[in-house]
């Protein structure tokens, strides 16, 4: 008697894995975008946990389907998913995170002379101008790894491929908060 073929899981069927795929990036996107706006004052930790755990959720499932489809030796994502990871890298590069006071700021001095229109910052503005800096540059480029991963799963896992998009936003928005917040506490022109 022969062996009866074996069942692929939900996530390496082309269909289910689809939908499944389309349900998370939708969803981490419209969280990304909530996220955003809800914490636009909240403390960084807060706006971390709100704004990274869309991003959790979809990097989860994307290696959960990674791990299926490798398992089973279903048929890998076609080369097209890769489109996700080239819109997640314009997302990332494109996509502002600097506020339009601080854009040409490449210096917490030069950010603290900005915001306080003094020509001596005082050296609690350069500790918090140089933190929120740090932080905003931390989450950018962190951000740029995580889109990397999701490229290396990507062949095996579409969810992977496409929530690098979310991923992006995400990191795009908690990048530029850091430094909404440095405005928030000093409120230029007051």
């Amino acid at each position: 008697m022969a062996d009866a073929p074996k069942a692929l899981p939900w996530l390496a069927l082309p269909w289910e894995g689809g939908l499944t795929g389309w349900i998370v990036v939708f969803g981490a996107l419209v969280a990304e975008l909530v996220g955003g706006i809800v914490t636009n004052a909240m403390p960084a930790v807060v706006a971390a946990i709100v704004l990274g755990l869309p991003v959790a959720v979809a990097a989860g499932i994307a290696v959960a389907q990674w791990l299926q489809v490798r398992s089973c030796g279903a048929e890998p994502a076609s080369w097209w998913h890769l489109g996700g990871i080239g819109a997640a890298v314009i997302v990332w590069l494109a996509y502002p995170t600097t506020p339009g006071v601080l854009y040409a700021t490449d210096t917490a001095r030069q950010a603290c002379n900005i915001l306080l229109a003094r020509p001596v910052p005082p050296p609690e503005c350069l500790v918090r101008a140089t933190q929120a800096m740090d932080n905003s540059n931390l989450a950018w480029w962190l951000t740029g790894a995580v889109i990397l991963a999701a490229a290396l799963l990507a062949r095996r896992s579409r969810i992977a491929a496409w929530a690098a998009v979310p991923a992006a936003l995400g990191g795009c928005l908690l990048a530029t908060h850091f430094l909404e917040l440095l405005l928030l506490h000093y409120q230029p022109g007051s």
